[in-house]
């Protein structure tokens, strides 16, 4: 999942000797060790600053849809901008091209109805990228960047920022995304009402594993190997208008908590 990996091996393979000391090894253990206590503790503090300070719908999708004018970046593009004039929420991708650019370009459009009717605009684009020697598109509709070099981090990124997600059509790397947040959900590590939305493009990749994993598996009398209730992590819709009333149900269930909150200094 990490570039340093790569190049590491790729190192190995082009000299001759590879010299290791076994003391320093286990002392950049140790150091690691720490790190990662350490940024799991920091991930738990800074994460109520982050929950509350505004609420981000995370939309994950190829950055190989590139024409602006196929239905599925049109979609994209409406419901972001939906999306912004109806709730005010920031917009978080992954800051590239495709899907990504359209979700960010749609809340773009928010904005500029929202100045054009001399209303303030309080809702940003963010942008959480990944180091991709081959990433196809440029997106320079970004409010906020986060520039991350491994994928395990910046994935730990979406979960800390997110609020809500909503999966577009997408590859690999999106079918990553969705499963990291739909692992969450089910072993109970985020809301048990976080929202998951997806487009109907992902509803037979979902039913076929659910059928491997739980239906075929009781029919031939073995054992599941999730939850009936499981299946129903996802929920799918392409209608913008039902995809935008989930998402505010939700909203306005974080500003009833929200009001809770007092800011100090």
């Amino acid at each position: 999942m990490s570039g340093y990996r790569l190049n590491s091996v790729a190192k190995f393979k082009s000299g001759k000797v590879i010299q290791l000391s076994r003391s320093d090894g286990k002392a950049v253990e140790e150091k690691l060790d720490k790190a990662q206590q350490n940024y799991e503790r920091l991930l738990e503090k800074s994460f109520p600053y982050h929950f509350f300070e505004s609420y981000r719908i995370t939309i994950f999708g190829s950055s190989a849809i590139e024409d602006e004018n196929s239905p599925e970046f049109k979609f994209v593009e409406q419901l972001a901008e939906k999306l912004g004039e109806a709730m005010q929420v920031d917009i978080v991708t992954g800051g590239g091209g495709g899907l990504m650019l359209a979700a960010n370009e749609g809340l773009e459009n928010a904005k500029k109805v929202f100045i054009k009717n001399h209303k303030k605009v309080t809702f940003r684009n963010y942008g959480i990228r990944v180091s991709l020697p081959n990433e196809i598109g440029r997106n320079d509709r970004l409010d906020v960047i986060e520039d991350f070099e491994n994928f395990s981090t910046r994935l730990e990124e979406f979960v800390r920022t997110s609020n809500a997600v909503y999966l577009a059509p997408g590859g690999f790397g999106t079918d990553l995304e969705a499963a990291m947040f739909v692992q969450l959900k089910q072993r109970w590590k985020i809301e048990a009402d976080f929202p998951i939305i997806a487009h109907p493009f992902w509803k037979r990749v979902y039913e076929k594993e659910n059928k491997m994993m739980f239906d075929g598996r009781v029919k031939n009398g073995c054992a599941p190997l999730i939850d009936a209730a499981d299946k129903k992590l996802i929920q799918y819709s392409k209608s913008i208008p039902e995809i935008v009333r989930i998402f505010k149900k939700h909203h306005h269930a974080w500003q009833k908590l929200r009001k809770k909150v007092k800011w100090v200094k």
